[in-house]
């Protein structure tokens, strides 16, 4: 674990005097409560601290016996002007990373395939805080690495999670996260959404309406996708991030703010000035959404960050980002379960941030220009859905400023079967057959060669027994998500194929 020490401050001067470690202990579950650092792990961390102890107390094969001595990664150069196009292109020059066992690199392999402690190497949380904390410029933080968001998320719901506990989200959301926290007895209750996200007003009137005697426990934990939301595609603006931090503080609630989509940001304003006179690291971070973590001076977020959106999803590498009490109880759960991630994909990232390889400048480099390519993508799915699709007036979507998802709305309304009940069986019950007609709607297009996720597969149903006054979620099933990262051609041929079935559809 490593503390990350802002460069700059964000924090408005009048929240200065709030900023103070509040007693977060009542966040933590039974299990985390009564869990113990393992004891094995304990000692070898104390080993760490003199240089030169000699250690007989660890199982650790000895490094001459490693059947691997050099690792080299070729990777593209980001002294081109658009790193993206010229490696998808051939044309660009490529660069070699290594990793020794017996010579000098960032991170050496006798370091890398040993043993480590679950919070991850040293070297790796470095270079990640200081990313952290060029663009977030969060208070005392704390990094530990993860495989991944699944994996991160999964252990704050351990972390976090009791059975019979409630926990807010928006209301249609990435559905394996959700399902990963049913196991634990963890119910949800659903935020209601517009095409900004999720919003602020709706989460007030949860929290401030909520009736312990006959709901349970008031929910003391938000988990929300900000950017390029999952499925919605939709992005919080600064305003609505900063009336739920707001609310999160008022009633005192743990933010799990999940962000892997964060650094796919479109029609960026990015100032070659400020490329030239302090690079693209400060480029980016001027024109880059304010997360939850850059305002947080409470303590009260967990942020997950990932490399699977803008390096490779089996890498299984990402990072959570949160103050040292939640640190030290998250890596007490990693070092008895999962253990550190894997010092292959550790090894990498050292090389890939370090002086050899792009450094966090070239990365954000080339972050940028992945930002390009795929607003590219996304501007020709949007061109090609407004001249097939949308003309016909029976679908729509908003261009999303971010992420890699569409959330086409199908105006399931102008259906000759669709049917809309004027009584109600039940206060709360459905009313339209918006779910039936949607599930036909879908295998439809499974006919017809293509595959859209329907909305029914995102939608979270209130399980608290709270009766819902703005109608039931499956009469607001009526939307597909849709991704824009393929080719051309898929989005060319994907599109088309959508317009015809959508139209044959409508037409019985």
């Amino acid at each position: 674990m490593v503390y990350i020490h802002p460069t700059h401050e964000r924090v408005d001067p009048v929240n200065n005097l709030k900023k103070r470690q509040l007693d977060l202990s009542r966040h933590l579950s039974v299990e985390a409560k009564a869990r113990l650092p393992n004891p094995i792990k304990a000692i070898w961390k104390v080993a760490q601290v003199k240089p030169g102890t000699i250690n007989m107390g660890n199982g650790d094969p000895h490094h001459t016996l490693y059947p691997v001595c050099e690792m080299n990664f070729i990777v593209p150069s980001v002294s081109e002007s658009d790193p993206v196009q010229a490696w998808r292109a051939g044309t660009g020059d490529q660069q070699i990373i290594a990793s020794y066992k017996d010579e000098p690199c960032a991170l050496s392999l006798r370091t890398a395939l040993a043993y480590g402690a679950g919070a991850g190497l040293k070297h790796v949380r470095d270079a990640l805080a200081e990313l952290n904390d060029r663009i977030h410029a969060p208070p005392k933080h704390m990094v530990s690495l993860s495989l991944g968001n699944a994996d991160a998320l999964t252990k704050c719901y351990r972390l976090l999670g009791d059975p019979g506990d409630s926990f807010l989200c928006e209301e249609f959301t990435f559905s394996a996260m959700t399902n990963a926290a049913l196991p634990l007895g963890i119910k949800w209750v659903p935020i209601r959404m517009d095409k900004d996200g999720l919003i602020p007003s709706d989460m007030e009137k949860i929290l401030a309406n909520w009736d312990e005697t006959l709901q349970g426990k008031r929910p003391h934990v938000l988990y929300t996708i900000p950017c390029s939301q999952n499925p919605t595609g939709s992005t919080l603006s600064a305003e609505r991030r900063r009336q739920i931090y707001d609310l999160a503080h008022e009633y005192d609630i743990i933010i799990l703010e999940d962000d892997p989509y964060f650094f796919l940001q479109y029609d960026l304003d990015i100032q070659t000035t400020t490329i030239e006179s302090y690079g693209y690291t400060r480029a980016m971070a001027d024109v880059l959404p304010r997360s939850f973590l850059s305002m947080d001076y409470d303590g009260r977020v967990m942020r997950l960050d990932s490399f699977s959106k803008i390096l490779a999803p089996g890498m299984r590498l990402g990072w959570v980002t949160c103050n040292d009490f939640f640190a030290e109880k998250l890596d007490m759960l990693t070092d008895s379960s999962s253990q550190h991630p894997h010092g292959l994909g550790q090894a990498f990232i050292s090389e890939l941030l370090g002086g050899e390889g792009w450094g966090i400048d070239g990365f954000m480099k080339w972050v940028s220009s992945l930002c390009r390519e795929y607003q590219r993508r996304r501007d020709l799915f949007m061109d090609v859905f407004r001249r097939e699709v949308e003309s016909s007036g029976l679908a729509s979507a908003e261009t999303p400023k971010s992420g890699m998802f569409v959330w086409i709305k199908i105006n399931v309304e102008r259906h000759p079967r669709y049917r809309k009940s004027e009584k109600l069986d039940k206060p709360g019950a459905p009313v339209t057959n918006t779910a039936d007609l949607m599930n036909e709607l879908f295998r439809k297009l499974l006919d017809c060669g293509l595959v859209m996720m329907p909305a029914s597969t995102f939608a979270i149903v209130d399980q608290t027994g709270r009766v819902p006054t703005d109608g039931h979620i499956t009469d607001r099933v009526n939307f597909f998500r849709a991704t824009f990262v393929g080719t051309d051609e898929v989005i060319e041929d994907g599109l088309k194929i959508f317009a015809r079935g959508l139209e044959e559809f409508f037409c019985y």
